[in-house]
């Protein structure tokens, strides 16, 4: 028998009634509280193991950069070309190296090494002679091989452009060059 939206039955008062429905809401707070905390247990794993891919990441690329370095300074050029030494110290291999280096930077302008010479007295001038050209260069070996490369091939061109022909050419200061 129903009466007033509340269900009575037999042996039951208004009071039991309240109770169960408060023992309901009850049970509903706390499945709606245990559902919360799955949703959060299951974030908190995701985030955990979101950090834990980019740490992952992170050493993989420390890795991959370290091999690379290692791999580069292993790899040191050798020189095809004859390196004379005028100096009568011997040819250091700071010297075979970046005579080697300098080799490759001018063949990736387009330029040909023929030979290089270290010269009497000089600690650290190479001279260096390119196919093709009567002229040396003088290049200072603690400036980088690829901007001393890209300095020759300018004055190469500057001075086959006025048809000029110097004894030598010297460009071993940075943003100077100067010919005899």
């Amino acid at each position: 028998m129903r009466k007033n939206n509340y269900d009575v039955r037999v042996g039951r008062t208004i009071a039991q009634e309240w109770e169960k429905q408060e023992s309901e809401s009850e049970r509903l707070a706390a499945r709606k509280k245990a559902k919360s905390k799955k949703i959060v247990k299951v974030l908190a794993f995701f985030a955990i193991l979101a950090i834990v891919a980019i740490i992952a990441i992170m050493e993989v690329n420390v890795w991959i950069t370290n091999r690379k370095k290692y791999e580069a300074a292993k790899y040191v050029p050798q020189p095809t070309v004859e390196i004379i030494d005028e100096s009568g110290q011997g040819i250091t291999n700071r010297i075979r190296e970046y005579v080697g280096q300098l080799e490759i930077d001018l063949s990736d302008i387009g330029l040909e090494l023929d030979r290089a010479v270290v010269p009497a007295g000089k600690n650290r001038e190479v001279d260096i002679y390119l196919k093709g050209q009567e002229y040396y260069i003088k290049l200072n070996v603690d400036r980088g091989t690829a901007v001393s490369a890209e300095d020759a091939k300018r004055m190469v061109a500057f001075l086959s452009e006025r048809d000029l022909h110097p004894q030598y050419v010297d460009v071993r200061v940075k943003g100077k060059a100067y010919f005899k």
